[in-house]
C-alpha cells in the first residue's frame, strides 16, 4: 500500500506521463538518502494495479516504452515525434470529429477509447522554424530562377 501512495505522490503533480524508470528515479530523489525506494518490479506491479483500478492510465509510445499518467478527465494524447513530449488533449475537443468518423459504422467505442496524435510540440515547432516545415507533406516551394531576388 505504501508503494501506491509513493507512486501517486510522484505522478499527481506531473502534468503528463512518466515511465516506470522515471517514477523510480523521482521516488529515489524524494526519499531520505538512507531509505531504499521500491524496486522497479514493485513499481511495475503498482502502476499495473492502479491502471486496473482506473486511477492511472497507460500510454505505450512508438518505441515500446509505456508511460503512466493520472486518469482524471477523459482525454486523448498528442505525442511529439521529435522529443517525445506528451500533451493531453481534452476528449470534448475531439468528440465531434470522432462521432463524424464513426458515423455509418457498426463499431462502438468504449468509454476508455483514446486517440494518440503524432506531430510536433510547440517547442520543437519553434526550433524547426528556420528549417523547412517538417509537418507539411508538400515539397518545399522552389523559387522561379527567372525571378529576381528583392
Amino acid at each position: 500500500m505504501a508503494s501506491r501512495i509513493q507512486v501517486l505522490a510522484v505522478l499527481e503533480p506531473v502534468n503528463g506521463h512518466l515511465s516506470v524508470a522515471e517514477i523510480h528515479q523521482r521516488l529515489a530523489a524524494r526519499l531520505p538518502s538512507d531509505t531504499q525506494p521500491p524496486d522497479l518490479a514493485t513499481i511495475y506491479r503498482t502502476v499495473t494495479t492502479l491502471v486496473d483500478q482506473r486511477v492511472l492510465h497507460a500510454l505505450t509510445l512508438d518505441g515500446g516504452v509505456t508511460t503512466y499518467g493520472m486518469a482524471t478527465a477523459p482525454h486523448h494524447h498528442a505525442v511529439c515525434t521529435q522529443c517525445a513530449a506528451i500533451i493531453e488533449v481534452p476528449a470534448r475537443q475531439l468528440s465531434s470529429a470522432l462521432e463524424h468518423a464513426m458515423a455509418g459504422s457498426s463499431f462502438a467505442l468504449s468509454e476508455r477509447a483514446g486517440l494518440t496524435l503524432h506531430g510536433l510540440c510547440p517547442q520543437c515547432q519553434d526550433s524547426a522554424e528556420d528549417l523547412d516545415d517538417a509537418t507539411d507533406p508538400r515539397p518545399p516551394k522552389r523559387r522561379d530562377p527567372r525571378q529576381r531576388r528583392r
